[in-house]
């Protein structure tokens, strides 16, 4: 009995070691931070700027990859099946964490099996309609979706993202039947208005206002509560008559479960400092996101705030993918 529980000590002594020993090299090696959407978009544009400015807390190289598809679940499930050891990560949105458990039948991954580094930044998504459309306003694309029911398409990120909800959103708050047509990302969906393909688009700041800017894209109003101070004279929904819309998108850090908590605290360290970076908050700004604490604490509130208003929008919708 006594040697047995000499040995069990020594493993626990050992752990510990190596836990200590882990925390103290940590990273030694470039750490993987995986996009879930495809290059050029705005939560890449993000996950890249992020990335860059935490490697210098870090000391390491942060190299984003892209793996894009089904809502985000491609790039999270990938995550979560690597080493708990600090050196992959995932930027993980409301698709990832919240709305996809209530969306599919079945998922590759558990949305509650990650560690969480911290919350990063919200924003809200612009409603756009492509040039050939004749709207000049949010009430000329409803007045012309009562007419002709089911004739209108609104393009999206992808199942269960932000813009699919704005969406969904947007057809119960105004009354109307418009037609969802999923793409992989904005660097998708952005040509196929600009091109006629779709009709409408809720995208994220970043990417469609420089497109509206050029004149490529008409842009009516935000999806946020409230105006932004960078753009006040964008109009929002609620503003025009729909009102409590209230649907932004969201964006954190996440590890695979079981990363070591002097790894997970460095990681949390690293993006703290990053988020209090004026150059990042003035570029976040820019892009139409309020920057977060980076704190894990922020991003649980958030998780359970939205839990119940997603799960209703959807059950309302009756959204249901394989």
């Amino acid at each position: 009995m006594i040697r047995t529980s000499f040995k069990l000590l020594a493993t626990l002594l050992l752990g510990a070691a190596a836990l200590g020993a882990q925390a103290d090299t940590y990273p030694s090696r470039p750490i993987k931070v995986v996009s879930p959407f495809p290059a050029g978009g705005a939560t890449d544009v993000l996950t890249r700027m992020l990335a860059e400015r935490m490697a210098k807390t870090l000391g390491q190289p942060m190299i984003v990859e892209n793996k894009a598809g089904a809502g985000t679940s491609i790039g999270a499930a990938f995550v979560s099946r690597e080493a708990p050891d600090g050196y992959t990560i995932l930027m993980a949105t409301n698709s990832t964490l919240v709305t996809n458990r209530y969306l599919y039948k079945e998922l590759p991954y558990d949305p509650d099996g990650f560690a969480r580094i911290g919350m990063v930044g919200v924003g809200p998504l612009v409603l756009l309609s492509s040039p050939k459309r004749p709207f000049n306003s949010t009430q000329d694309i409803v007045a012309y979706a009562k007419q002709n029911p089911g004739k209108l398409t609104f393009a999206t990120f992808g199942p269960g993202t932000s813009s699919h909800l704005a969406g969904e959103l947007f057809k119960k708050r105004a009354g109307i039947d418009i037609l969802h047509v999923p793409f992989k990302g904005a660097t998708q969906a952005l040509p196929a208005l600009i091109s006629g393909d779709v009709d409408l688009f809720f995208d994220m700041m970043a990417t469609g206002m420089p497109q509206a800017d050029a004149g490529k894209v008409k842009v009516f109003a935000i999806t946020s509560p409230s105006r932004l101070a960078t753009l006040p004279k964008l109009e929002t929904l609620s503003e025009q008559g729909y009102p409590s819309f209230d649907l932004t998108a969201w964006f954190s850090f996440v590890a695979p479960k079981g990363t070591p908590a002097p790894v997970m605290e460095k990681l949390q360290q690293a993006l703290a400092e990053t988020l209090q970076d004026e150059a990042v908050k003035k570029r976040m700004l820019d892009m139409g996101i309020d920057p977060r604490s980076g704190t894990p604490a922020e991003l649980d509130k958030q998780i359970q705030t939205e839990q119940p208003i997603v799960s209703q929008l959807i059950k309302q919708a009756n959204i249901v993918l394989q």
